[in-house]
């Protein structure tokens, strides 16, 4: 990040998805190699005051001791976030309703005051069944209402909300900040341009949304430069790979989709039996192997012996001459990570090994040493996003060749993490 560290603060009611959207960008922003912490209030204040300030009463805002103890909650909560953020952390993301224009100037001298950058994120829900949907979610799991009647733990929340928005004040114009509506109907932004990752975070946050989608990755089918064992190029599909292409358009046979492709020919020529939308994405392309492009790793490994002993050291890091490291890849990818986000039907990603390893560690949190070694073969497709978790798997194949056998959605092995190669 730079010199500078960065305050996320989450603005909205209650019931409108704050948490939910924090959990969302710390994985996105981590995927990308940033250190990220959330810091919610709530936790605090249950840590601090026990179970029972879960109750609607706590946050009256006419009973003044009820509110000293949560100014004094947030300053606990955001003091700790201000230690994190010296002591090495990039992105610390405050998780409160922060409803307030006091609450927010507070938090905003505060970040000025250490140096730190500021963000506010405003999520703004008017939605009837998205907020009964949360409301239902807070009741059943929220530790708050546990071991509690399910309609007397509905009535209180009410009352709580109730407190809230006879405080709400939204954000204004002059504080950097992001307005996300209605998860993924409408986001505004007003901030420095100069803060090129706030515009980023904008578009994650603004693709993000509700909808109840399945998410697909898999490879080309063979090339001749598979057979060959030789990396990059743009080769075309082989017999085998054309059958492989067949196949997986009549696997996903009858499902609402879209077919995201790299503009690489084999991809294209693996999507094209599919009579969905099908749109082809640069930023899919397989990872840029410079001077290495079109050769085998044994020629690699004899005309340039210090690049191969370099990407054997670290392969995560390692950075072709002329060419990309996975870590340059993953700065490519995340274009293409919004858009999948932002779809509202189901997703097919056909694309590269190195490029379905970093979209495979979007969704599958995975270690950034061991992004390299994830199993990712050809005639196998997984799946990483399931039906609205947030973060599942499973894995099915599709077997290749001429009359070879289909899959079944929802089957198959796991994976591996490492396969070399």
């Amino acid at each position: 990040m730079g010199e500078r560290k960065l305050v996320v603060i989450m603005v909205g009611l209650p019931a409108r998805g704050k948490t939910f959207l924090s959990l969302r960008l710390k994985r996105y922003l981590e995927w990308q190699g940033y250190g990220v912490m959330i810091f919610n209030a709530g936790r605090y204040r249950r840590d601090i005051l026990g179970m029972g300030s879960s109750r609607s009463e706590f946050f009256d805002p006419l009973v003044k001791r009820f509110a000293k103890e949560r100014e004094r909650i947030a300053e606990r909560c955001f003091g700790d976030l201000t230690e994190w953020l010296r002591a090495g952390g990039d992105v610390g993301i405050y998780d409160a309703t922060n409803v307030t224009r006091a609450r927010r100037e507070y938090l905003r001298g505060e970040s000025v005051a250490n140096g730190f950058d500021h963000l506010f994120v405003e999520n703004i829900c008017d939605s009837p069944e998205v907020i009964e949907e949360i409301i239902k979610i807070k009741i059943t799991r929220s530790v708050d209402y546990r071991d509690k009647d399910m309609e007397a733990a509905k009535r209180d929340f009410l009352e709580r909300m109730r407190h809230y928005e006879s405080v709400y004040e939204p954000v204004d114009e002059d504080f950097p900040h992001i307005k996300v509506f209605n998860f993924g109907e409408k986001v505004t932004r007003r901030f420095d341009p100069r803060h090129i990752l706030f515009d980023e975070m904008a578009d994650f946050l603004g693709g993000i949304n509700l909808a109840k989608k399945e998410v697909y990755i898999t490879r080309h089918g063979e090339t001749f430069f598979n057979l060959e064992d030789r990396i990059g190029g743009d080769s075309a599909l082989t017999e085998s790979g054309v059958e492989y292409a067949r196949e997986l358009s009549r696997f996903f046979h009858g499902m609402d989709l879209v077919v995201f492709t790299s503009r690489k020919k084999r991809t294209v020529e693996t999507g094209r039996f599919f009579d969905c939308e099908r749109v082809e994405l640069e930023e899919l392309n397989e990872i840029d192997s410079g001077i290495c492009d079109s050769m085998t790793y044994e020629e690699i490994k004899l005309k340039h012996p210090e690049i191969h002993r370099s990407r054997s050291l670290d392969k995560f890091n390692f950075r072709y001459p002329r060419g990309e490291s996975y870590r340059d890849l993953i700065q490519r990818v995340k274009k293409a990570v919004v858009r999948i986000e932002s779809q509202r039907r189901d997703v097919l990603v056909i694309a590269h090994r190195a490029v379905n390893r970093c979209l495979f560690s979007y969704f599958i949190p995975t270690p950034s040493r061991d992004i390299p070694y994830i199993e990712m073969p050809l005639n196998r497709i997984v799946r990483v996003y399931h039906r609205g978790a947030l973060y599942d798997h499973e894995v099915s194949s599709v077997e290749g060749g001429v009359g070879g056998a289909g899959g079944q959605r929802g089957g198959g092995r796991g994976v591996s993490p490492r396969d070399r190669g």
